[in-house]
């Protein structure tokens, strides 16, 4: 008999998991969708041998259940179906901020029922499952989040999602669950709301639109993400907000810093150095996205 995956919400994460799933492993999968649309296409598709707009039915036929909804409402619907839990069934998350739900989690897991976070580092500015595709996590990084210090948590459940991952053609990488928000408010978090500031600088004001049609690569690339669900990133974004805030007072010291090269009486030797310490890190960045 066949493990089945239950995935709540199929939008690009979900959606694109369930289609790695069917394509990749030996894993049943089953979905929930709000929308009776988003469950017919799942089905139309093939990724889902059956999908629902009633969580109840997936939770009930499921052994390993993927939440794949934003982190609050991830964290909400926990905490109303926690008692449909059995033990010995996986619960799992994708959300980018994991305080909230995590809390949830603890706060409700029945006795016996395991839990190992995730998040698939994947995604793109343009959501919902006509986005999704099964070669999302490829060449992509699959954090898998460690806890041994819950009773809940389960070094043979993180193997299983280690090798989920893998199969998918992601890189994965272990990372204390404490520490996954502070990582991911440099790298993910911070740099959404940098990106949010270029397109309110550039773009924004009585000239913005004239101003837009003057540029070019280096816009589009810089305010790409920002171009994603605001509503989901509101969630991200305040779920996380005590590291968010951190690393936004470092911006504000890497911003004075830049303030006083530009005016240095050095010719730009320092803005220059700056710019090279940049390229480095950038590069050293592409290196390892290539391994």
């Amino acid at each position: 008999m066949s493990t089945t995956v239950g995935i709540i919400g199929l939008g690009l994460l979900g959606g694109s998991m369930a289609k790695a799933l069917r394509a990749f492993t030996d894993y049943e999968v089953i979905g929930y969708a709000r929308r009776q649309e988003v469950c017919d296409a799942a089905l139309l598709d093939g990724c889902v041998s059956s999908a629902s707009t009633d969580v109840t039915d997936i939770i009930e036929n499921s052994h390993i259940v993927v939440f794949a909804l934003p982190p609050d409402r991830n964290a909400k619907l926990f905490t109303e179906t926690a008692h449909l839990f059995r033990p010995g069934m996986v619960v799992t998350d994708v959300s980018s901020a994991k305080r909230n739900f995590v809390k949830a989690v603890y706060d409700a897991i029945p006795e016996g029922v395991r839990f190992v976070s995730i998040h698939p580092m994947a995604g793109s500015e343009r959501g919902g499952f006509e986005m999704t595709t099964k070669e999302l996590f490829r060449h992509t990084t699959w954090i898998v989040l460690d806890d041994p210090s819950k009773a809940c948590w389960s070094e043979q459940v993180a193997q299983e999602l280690s090798n989920m991952g893998r199969a998918f053609g992601a890189r994965v990488i272990h990372v204390l669950l404490d520490e996954h928000d502070d990582y991911l408010a440099s790298v993910s978090h911070m740099p959404h709301l940098m990106a949010a500031t270029v397109a309110v600088v550039g773009g924004g004001g009585e000239d913005g639109t004239f101003r837009m049609q003057l540029a070019a690569g280096g816009f589009r690339d810089v305010t790409r993400i920002c171009a994603g669900n605001p509503s989901m990133w509101r969630e991200i974004l305040r779920g996380n907000r005590e590291a968010v805030l951190r690393e936004l007072t470092e911006v504000e010291t890497q911003v004075a810093r830049l303030k006083e090269l530009l005016v240095a009486d050095d010719e730009g030797r320092g803005l220059e150095e700056y710019l090279r310490k940049a390229k480095a890190i950038r590069d050293t960045f592409t290196e390892l996205m290539v391994k």
